[in-house]
């Protein structure tokens, strides 16, 4: 691990609680599904969003297309939208670490997003003062989605520091497989205080 010069980490389940697209609860109760049980319908939109092919409100009106829903006042792109965006939770104390881990490492953020939700979080949260590189799946010269390597390969290259000196974080196993066969180290973040635990060497 002393050969390690940057530290990547995902970002829902891991700097934050997983946002949820389709938070909307009266989504839910309209459709009678769950989140996972709507994604899973809906599977080449939910995918195509996250890779960039649609913006917030071309979204949110393919998919009240595709399970055929008027526009009211609870069930609009703008009600859809607002209850995704305010789905998460931001980890104060993880985000501390990043910052820690800064003044030592160079630091990368590695993440399957929506193009809303991107545009959110790096305007609210100031990126950039705990990162010095950010690859999301639905960035133009991305277009793909972790565990395919290519957001992998964009990462470091963009912090210019080869993947087996890499230390990638994230709550996925198959992504975390795909980052060993890249070459990279990996932490499996399965909770906050046995990640605090297992990044305890690095601080």
């Amino acid at each position: 691990m002393e050969d390690i010069k940057a530290i990547i980490f995902d970002w829902g389940g891991v700097c934050c609680n997983e946002g949820e697209p389709f938070a909307s609860e009266a989504l839910q109760k309209t459709l009678s599904l769950n989140p996972e049980q709507i994604a899973e319908k809906a599977r080449n939109i939910y995918d195509g969003y996250y890779t960039g092919k649609y913006n917030s409100d071309s979204f949110w009106r393919e998919i009240m297309h595709f399970f055929k829903l008027k526009e009211n006042l609870e069930i609009n792109p703008c009600s859809l939208s607002e209850a995704y965006l305010n789905s998460y939770g931001i980890y104060p104390d993880i985000m501390g670490v990043i910052l820690k881990l800064r003044k030592k490492y160079k630091l990368g953020l590695l993440s399957n997003l929506t193009p809303e939700m991107r545009n959110k979080i790096k305007k609210k949260h100031d990126l950039e003062k705990y990162f010095d590189a950010e690859v999301f799946s639905c960035d133009a010269d991305v277009a793909a989605m972790k565990p395919d390597s290519k957001p992998y390969k964009a990462i470091s290259d963009k912090l210019g520091v080869p993947m087996k000196k890499c230390l990638f974080i994230d709550n996925s196993l198959k992504n975390i497989d795909a980052a060993k066969r890249l070459g990279m180290k990996t932490i499996l973040f399965s909770n906050k205080e046995a990640f605090l635990k297992d990044i305890i060497n690095f601080l």
